[in-house]
């Protein structure tokens, strides 16, 4: 349905935001439509504004005028980011959990404006949120469409699915919307209305990178993850013509060769991922890209077709070396499994980069100690150590919400806590976080293996070296 000329006058001004806090100098992982964690500090890069660009894309679609504000990257401190607020008739933040004290802070200065959270955090936290006063209307889980109708129904709420709001001084929730089972229907994100430029990471260094979501969800059960407070264990699924079409416009609109396919687990599926390279590699695209996998749903002739394909590195959640601990936060995978993928990637000439987390339920030190050194067995090209966090939305914090009462979440970032699950102290996972970066970062064999790669690539050497410097900066503050 076209809308007519008058009505379009009538939208509002919308301003999508990721969150400030003041003196942020970090950018934070946080997205309303990836909805693994409710927000910590990047390690591996400075991340597109994926899910922002979906909402824009339907919003615009519709005619309703929008605004894309990134305020880290595009260099805004946190009164900057106000001061341009406030020119906004609706302003949407994309929560993030590690400083949504700082987002409530930004809201309380736009008390005239309408305030609107939507994230994973949000949607976890709507009536505790909602309850304090600190927005007007939280948008829950899948954004888009619940986006729409909030701004074409500002006034009249009842009937649109997916939001909780305040009314008369009470809190409401409407009925959640049903998930958007046709992806192929959405329009390409606005990365248009982004600085393209800005966004890279780890794995290309000194190259721009987009980020692209080939599905939505994961039927996986991992208690730390979020994903099944937005997609509830269900997956849909893009078809591969139409992600390539998306690709192609990446490639040709943007000048961007490098993809991040952001997916929860973008290995599932072998027929339609192998179909999917098989577009690729006829469109000659020449691009290069990286993905998330698990190392129980990956095959040597899955990965065979998506290193023809352009596939530079595969991103493998491990978590632990003990089988206890990963029984109990439900990762259903083996040793032998890992050790399988690992190799399988690597004897491909694919890059590996492995994830670890310390101090889940179960977890001791020695079986912290020993998840180390399975990260310097295993020897991916990138380890990254995290402490285990019970994200809002997770089954991991349902199991400990009592205990967070009074938190308000801004050590949720992944390398600092102020509790444990664990028989580990709090101030021991720390330092077992560093030790364990030490341990990897400082052996001979690995400081080689790096000499090799900054002279196979000698022009992006510096950028390498500023990313590592960077990566460490985070870690040891």
């Amino acid at each position: 349905m076209v809308e007519s000329e008058e009505a379009m006058k009538n939208y509002p001004t919308v301003l999508l935001m990721n969150p400030i806090e003041e003196g942020q100098d970090y950018v934070v992982d946080v997205d309303p439509v990836i909805s693994r964690h409710t927000g910590g500090k990047t390690k591996i890069g400075i991340f597109p504004p994926l899910g922002m660009t979906c909402v824009a894309a339907v919003l615009r679609k519709h005619d309703i005028p929008v605004t894309i504000l990134d305020p880290i990257p595009q260099g805004y401190s946190f009164e900057g980011a106000l001061e341009y607020a406030r020119s906004f008739d609706v302003i949407i933040i994309t929560l993030a959990a590690s400083n949504a004290q700082g987002a409530y802070r930004f809201f309380s200065s736009l008390k005239d404006k309408v305030r609107i959270f939507m994230g994973t955090h949000a949607t976890a936290l709507a009536d505790y949120i909602l309850e304090k006063g600190y927005c007007d209307i939280i948008i829950r889980g899948e954004p888009e469409y619940t986006t729409l109708e909030t701004i074409k129904n500002l006034h009249n709420l009842e009937s649109v699915l997916g939001v909780s709001y305040r009314k008369g001084g009470k809190m409401v929730s409407n009925e959640d919307r049903p998930l958007i089972e046709n992806l192929d229907d959405l329009p390409f994100p606005a990365r248009d209305l982004t600085d393209n430029m800005k966004y890279h990471i780890v794995s290309f260094p000194g190259k721009p990178v987009a980020m692209v979501l080939t599905s939505r969800g994961c039927p996986f059960e991992c208690t730390f993850c979020a994903t099944h407070l937005f997609y509830k264990r269900k997956r849909n699924v893009r078809s591969p013509e139409n992600v390539v079409k998306e690709v192609e416009k990446i490639v040709h609109d943007y000048g961007i060769a490098h993809i991040f396919f952001i997916d929860d687990t973008f290995t599932i599926g072998e027929k339609r991922i192998v179909k999917l390279c098989q577009l690729l590699q006829e469109k000659k695209l020449k691009i290069e890209w990286i993905c998330l996998g698990r190392v129980d749903t990956v095959t040597e002739s899955m990965l065979r077709e998506m290193k023809e394909a352009g596939c530079k590195e595969v991103i493998y959640g491990i978590e632990s070396a003990s089988t206890t601990v990963l029984t109990m936060i439900k990762k259903d995978i083996t040793i032998e499994q890992m050790e399988m993928a690992v190799t399988t990637t690597k004897n491909l000439k694919i890059r590996v980069s492995l994830f670890f987390m310390f101090g889940n339920p179960g977890d001791t030190l020695q079986s912290i100690r020993e998840t180390s050194r399975l990260a310097r067995r295993l020897n991916p090209n990138f380890a990254s150590f995290n402490i285990a966090t019970p994200d809002p939305g997770t089954p991991l914090f349902e199991s400990f919400k009592e205990r967070f009462a009074e938190e308000t979440f801004e050590t949720f970032d992944r390398l600092n806590t102020s509790f444990s699950m664990c028989e580990v102290p709090a101030d021991q996972l720390r330092r077992e976080l560093i030790r364990a970066y030490l341990l990897y970062y400082c052996r001979p064999t690995y400081w080689l293996h790096l000499l090799k790669y900054l002279i196979s690539d000698p022009l992006n050497a510096p950028s390498i070296l500023s990313l590592f410097y960077r990566h460490a900066m985070i870690v040891l503050s």
